[in-house]
């Protein structure tokens, strides 16, 4: 192999998160990216993924190790499913020289797992994204762990990403990741479920009213029409990912009820969504219709309905 371009990187995964990074580090120029997504060889949605590639000046590969053939850094944005898999596969052709950054929401175990997969093949880092990457592109929060995250961020500080190394150890990131996505996806899950219940009784308006009265600040009518977009959004994604938070309280001795439940609602919306795919479409203050059209049922009670 050729020496490794530090301004080239290599995406295996071209979904959300491998695009909004493309985007950034595109748009700021001197940037080499290649991307391998299995959905590249899919017959129905390999074309489009192809175009996207193209019409953001990524060049598509036939193959992970193609995409990865002189990159610096080798990107792994896939499924929760798929992460260990990956990296696995990745140890077959990755060179010593170069990093293999696992953006993928798992738990610590599995990152470890990975990492162990890489071995000596490359340096392996972990990270963890924060937040929602859509609103903050290549500015999305990620935290770094791992023997090698320093000089992986020492090399991705041109592009001026907000990465902060948290650990030298595997898992630490992951686990500050799966411990905080309880809370923030298991409040999606429990906005959806209380809406639902609240819309078939009529009482979503007296909901929101208490709720404002005891936490003034949330702004609870705008607050829920994005709670239940993220979950109509990335319902399935983000049941994968509980399942992961889910093996992360497993991993502590304790019964994961709450994680497990999260993740069944989650899955459940995506299901409905899966029915019905024009519900993405929704816009966020429209969240009374959306709530309607994914609750089992349509009645209203009729003090609600009533002129």
């Amino acid at each position: 192999m050729s020496a490794l371009n530090p301004r080239r990187i290599a995406l295996i995964g071209f979904g959300e998160v491998g695009t909004t990074l493309a985007a950034g580090l595109m748009a700021i120029g001197g940037y080499e990216i290649t991307t391998y997504d299995i959905l590249l060889d899919d017959p129905a949605r390999g074309a489009a993924m192809r175009e996207k590639a193209r019409a953001l000046k990524v060049e598509p590969c036939g193959a992970a190790a193609e995409a990865a053939a002189g990159a610096q850094i080798v990107i792994s944005a896939v499924t929760a499913a798929s992460s260990r898999s990956v990296a696995e596969g990745a140890a077959q052709f990755l060179k010593p020289e170069q990093f293999f950054l696992d953006l993928n929401s798992v738990s610590p175990e599995t990152k470890r797992a990975s990492a162990a997969a890489i071995g000596g093949k490359a340096r392996y880092v972990e990270a963890a994204v924060m937040a929602p990457i859509a609103p903050y592109g290549l500015k999305v929060p990620m935290s770094l762990g791992g023997k090698h995250a320093a000089a992986l961020k020492a090399l991705l500080d041109p592009a001026d990403m907000a990465l902060t190394v948290v650990a030298t150890e595997i898992g630490r990131a992951s686990a500050i990741k799966m411990c905080r996505s309880i809370m923030i996806k298991g409040i999606e899950a429990l906005a959806v479920e209380c809406l639902m219940a609240a819309r078939h009784y009529g009482v979503e308006d007296e909901i929101l009213a208490s709720l404002e009265r005891t936490y003034p600040a949330i702004g609870w009518e705008k607050q829920m029409g994005y709670l239940v977009s993220r979950c109509v959004e990335h319902g399935r994604r983000r049941a994968a990912e509980m399942r992961e938070s889910a093996d992360t309280v497993a991993e502590t001795g304790l019964e994961p009820l709450m994680a497990s439940a999260i993740a069944m609602r989650q899955d459940w919306v995506a299901d409905r969504v899966a029915e019905d795919p024009s519900l993405k479409k929704s816009p966020e203050s429209a969240w009374r219709e959306t709530i309607d059209r994914i609750r089992p049922g349509t009645r209203v009670q009729a003090r609600k309905a009533a002129p």
